[in-house]
């Protein structure tokens, strides 16, 4: 019996690929979003020719080209260095491709990459890859605190689901599920004064997701004991990491 070199399960029957079928056909699909729809849609952002988030207006005073996105310019850059080495495994003339003829080399050639002797941290650097892009393609109003960069203390922010952030200020790679958990720690030194409605609405840009009714209900049972009115009607002083832990103990 083996073990897949990606997830480390054993392989039932042992066979001679690296990967196990799940992480083959998810390899794979990853592969496929990467030409078919992440880089198209960062060469449009980098480019100004979409913007993810709601639209601002711009005053048309002129001429001049709108600025390319350098953020958006780096992801690409990286995107399409995998791809120029996955295509130059296949054939050293591949590697010369421009991006789409290498993503085709690939695609066309799905035996070959699956079976590589490199697929497992090919394929760990690929997810690495995916998971930036997917955040800079995710719309601003759908991204959530996380937390805080134990390097630099930047805000780190992402998708709900997300298994590991990428720092902007120093580049570091985090787990997500412990920097949540430090975020949630840091919660209990956090307070909003406002309406049930108001502390529901912060706890959300943590990904905390908590309706003003139950909040109000913790209320009148007494369950908020860090919770402290103010002279304004329907107002109170909460603490988020109380709240946090009641969220928690509800689920």
């Amino acid at each position: 019996m083996t073990d897949c070199q990606h997830c480390h399960k054993p392989m039932k029957p042992a066979t001679a690929n690296l990967l196990c079928a799940n992480c083959r056909e998810t390899y794979w699909t990853l592969i496929r979003q990467l030409g078919h729809v992440q880089l198209p849609a960062l060469r449009s952002i980098m480019l100004r020719q979409a913007r993810i988030g709601t639209p601002t207006h711009t005053p048309n005073k002129g001429n001049a080209p709108l600025p390319i996105d350098t953020h958006a310019q780096d992801l690409i850059a990286e995107s399409e260095a995998w791809l120029a080495e996955q295509a130059g495994k296949i054939r050293t003339a591949y590697a010369g491709y421009d991006w789409r003829k290498a993503w085709y080399a690939i695609i066309s050639n799905r035996h070959t990459i699956l079976n590589m002797s490199t697929a497992a941290d090919d394929y760990a650097a690929l997810e690495h890859i995916i998971r930036r892009n997917e955040q800079a393609l995710t719309p601003e109003d759908e991204l959530i605190i996380l937390g805080t960069c134990p390097n630099c203390d930047s805000m780190l922010t992402g998708t709900p689901e997300a298994e590991s952030v990428t720092c902007q200020g120093c580049h570091r790679e985090w787990a997500a599920p412990a920097i949540k958990a430090a975020r949630d720690e840091r919660l209990w030194q956090v307070r909003i004064t406002g309406t049930p409605s108001d502390a529901a609405k912060e706890l959300k840009r943590y990904g905390l997701t908590v309706s003003r009714n139950l909040i109000s209900q913790w209320l009148k049972r007494g369950k908020l004991s860090h919770a402290t009115p103010t002279e304004h009607k329907r107002q109170y002083t909460f603490n988020l990491g109380e709240l946090a832990a009641l969220l928690d103990c509800h689920r």
